[in-house]
């Protein structure tokens, strides 16, 4: 299968693109993607019966900077080695964010089980929303 749960359910992608629109091979890719986006906006302990599923609350990163920043490095690879089992040898990177941003920013190595390598850019924001998207190199 190529696709999560939740995109076989709706027919579509978190951000509500149709299933059908991506290619087949590259669907794995995009549902990784979005479960790594559901993870991340997702507060430890708000799942009973997965008490360790998500992250811990970015505000208190926010307020430990820049000690939280390793913690929540830290959190992110865990997680996602526990709970995305299609990503294997993952590896996680603090990214300067661009001057005058509000932002944390992490770069996620990792590669697709019977895939290749993929690179992840996550984006938190003050609020404590996190965004996945693919990682493009600033030219």
């Amino acid at each position: 299968m190529q696709q999560g749960i939740f995109e076989s359910l709706t027919g579509c992608f978190l951000d509500g693109t149709p299933l059908e629109s991506i290619g087949y091979s590259e669907r794995r890719v995009y549902s990784v993607m979005d479960h790594l986006s559901r993870m991340f906006n997702t507060r430890v302990g708000s799942i009973s019966y997965l008490p360790d599923y998500g992250l811990p609350d970015i505000s208190e990163v926010y307020r430990t900077l820049p000690d939280g920043l390793e913690n929540l490095r830290d959190a992110i690879r865990r997680t996602v080695e526990k709970y995305e089992p299609r990503l294997v040898n993952v590896r996680v990177q603090y990214q300067e964010p661009e001057s005058g941003r509000q932002r944390i920013v992490f770069i996620i190595n990792g590669q697709i089980k019977g895939g290749g390598q993929v690179r992840f850019q996550t984006t938190f924001t003050g609020t404590g929303n996190s965004s996945v998207s693919p990682f493009r190199k600033k030219e």
